[in-house]
């Protein structure tokens, strides 16, 4: 195939795939909301009945565990290059590797601070 075509196919189709999907959630939406009222469901109870929407609203540990995975990542990423750049490393090897080792090592902290937080709690709680 052409580069060129296939540059300008990728992005489409992409897009589209999301267009399709969105079109189709909200006419499913609709449809659910058409026929509850028809059974005489008010949109007050309709409300009342569905969960909160809580996209970016996380717990506070969940906030911690990605916080110091991103955190650790980076220097992970910092020390690959330097590594990389100093014993002369095949590219990308030794990033990735420490990426890993420190992305590891901040699951591992997260770890031990929330069993020390969930201990806390329960201490509290008893």
């Amino acid at each position: 195939m052409d580069p060129v075509f296939v540059g300008i196919l990728v992005p489409l189709a992409f897009f589209g795939v999301v267009a399709v999907v969105l079109l189709k959630h909200f006419e499913t939406r609709h449809k659910e909301r058409m026929a509850m009222i028809e059974k005489g469901v008010t949109p007050a109870e309709f409300k009342s009945a569905a969960p909160p929407l809580r996209l970016w609203q996380g717990s506070v540990l969940s906030n911690l565990k990605w916080g110091l995975l991103f955190v650790f990542a980076g220097i992970g990423l910092l020390v690959g290059l330097q590594l990389e750049n100093y014993f002369r490393f095949e590219e990308g090897t030794v990033i990735f590797g420490c990426i890993l080792v420190t992305g590891g090592l901040a699951l591992i902290t997260f770890y031990l601070i929330a069993a020390k937080k969930l201990k806390e709690k329960k201490e509290d709680d008893v």
